[in-house]
């Protein structure tokens, strides 16, 4: 009696920690699954052995949100008392980015993970910007973002605006040269980038993993699909 299945793209997700303990938000993994993929939680490690080997085994990576990149990591120092660093997370992210990014493979980061990966091509980011964590849920979606026509997101949802939840306080300051910004808020800051040439590389500062279940949603389960697609 054979059992017929799909196969799902094996997704390795970047979590957040409290010292031996990994958290990960389950609306991440949930996505995931919804999408088509399986979401696996990443042990942390620098070692190259075991880098190379998730690099080999997974179809894509997710770099989530979480505390922020050490500034010291773009050349600058820590100028605001709201700056959280975790550098073992950060020792690792960066480690398991630069083990991943040569392959090829797709690259979905969200929040803190378009600030890292902007980092770890090389970018800025603004330290501390005010008023960008709303007060609502986080299915609650509070301001536009306007999307540039012909860029990743747009080739994605067809939408030149959505609205978007807000829950951060760093942006990227100066983007990575070899990323390109698909969306902005309306104050300017950056809301999304991709890599041309690049099979998947894709980052947004706004959480598209707490509304894709919403019945209005016009581009974020459309994120999380074109994700696994590229990862099929």
């Amino acid at each position: 009696m054979s059992h017929s299945h799909t196969t799902r793209p094996l997704i390795g997700l970047v979590s957040s920690r409290d010292g031996e303990k990994k958290m990960m938000n389950q609306r991440y993994m949930d996505a995931v699954w919804f999408a088509g993929g399986l979401p696996v939680v990443l042990s942390y490690t620098t070692d190259p052995v075991k880098l190379s080997e998730y690099a080999a085994i997974f179809d894509g990576f997710l770099f989530s949100g979480g505390v922020d990149v050490d500034p010291v990591k773009y050349g600058e120092e820590k100028m605001f008392d709201s700056v959280e660093i975790d550098s073992v997370r950060d020792e690792f992210e960066e480690a398991l980015f630069k083990a991943v990014y040569p392959t090829g493979k797709p690259i979905l980061g969200i929040c803190r993970g378009i600030q890292s990966i902007n980092v770890w091509l090389g970018g800025t980011l603004h330290q501390h910007l005010d008023g960008h964590r709303q007060e609502a849920s986080a299915e609650e979606r509070t301001h536009p973002i306007e999307i540039y026509e012909g860029s990743m997101l747009h080739r994605i949802c067809g939408k030149t605006e959505v609205l978007v939840n807000t829950f951060h306080h760093q942006a990227i300051k100066t983007p990575a040269s070899s990323l390109t910004v698909d969306a902005v808020s309306p104050e300017g800051y950056i809301e999304a980038v991709h890599e041309e040439g690049h099979r998947f590389l894709f980052a947004t500062q706004f959480h598209p993993e707490f509304y894709w279940q919403r019945d209005d949603d016009d581009h974020s389960a459309a994120i999380f699909k074109a994700f696994l697609n590229a990862c099929r």
